[in-house]
């Protein structure tokens, strides 16, 4: 019995998938099928035989962005955990390509419904696996056992969110991490 053509390339869909990944990073939403494929160093029909619309690709590699680790501090106080996720935070927004990409996709999640629970769940699960420094928070006594861990993280992801998306100026987190602890009573 003879083999008809080749076969097929173990490494293809992982090559796809990280080239989608990649100009997404690079480029934002600013790519072609020809250039992920150029990138993934295959033929344009391995590409097609794997996505039928480039929209398929943006959103399993959004899906795979928003599913990305996130570090975790542990400082040994809720204050300086929390100094580490601001800064860390900032420091991505000012990356002028995040900022460019953050646009562009969520702009894309106001035309597709898709895009925006992708954007939602994604968000979510993140927020949730970094709840560790509220629960080691609650645990020392630095925040008490029924504070609203929604709004507590929703108050700086929204307030980042929003500054980095009209590209207003991001305070310094010294000045974050103290109006998220005390809001705006003296010391």
């Amino acid at each position: 019995m003879s083999a008809r053509g080749r076969k097929p390339d173990p490494t293809v869909d992982h090559r796809i998938r990280q080239a989608v990944t990649g100009l997404v990073l690079a480029r934002g939403l600013d790519f072609t099928m020809d250039d992920v494929a150029t990138a993934a160093g295959v033929g344009r029909a391995s590409v097609f035989r794997r996505y039928a619309t480039k929209r398929d690709m943006l959103l399993e590699a959004l899906a795979g962005i928003m599913n990305t680790h996130v570090a975790i501090p542990d400082t040994g106080s809720f204050e300086g955990d929390l100094r580490v996720v601001v800064s860390d935070t900032l420091a991505l927004f000012h990356h002028p390509d995040v900022s460019r990409i953050t646009k562009q996709v969520f702009g894309e999640a106001g035309r597709d419904p898709a895009v925006a629970e992708i954007i939602r769940t994604g968000m979510r699960t993140r927020m949730e696996r970094s709840w560790i420094v509220y629960e080691r928070a609650i645990e020392r006594g630095e925040l008490p056992p029924n504070a609203d861990l929604w709004m507590l993280t929703d108050m700086f992801a929204g307030f980042v969110a929003y500054r980095g998306l009209l590209d207003l100026p991001l305070p310094e987190p010294e000045q974050i991490v103290q109006v998220l602890l005390h809001g705006f009573t003296p010391l």
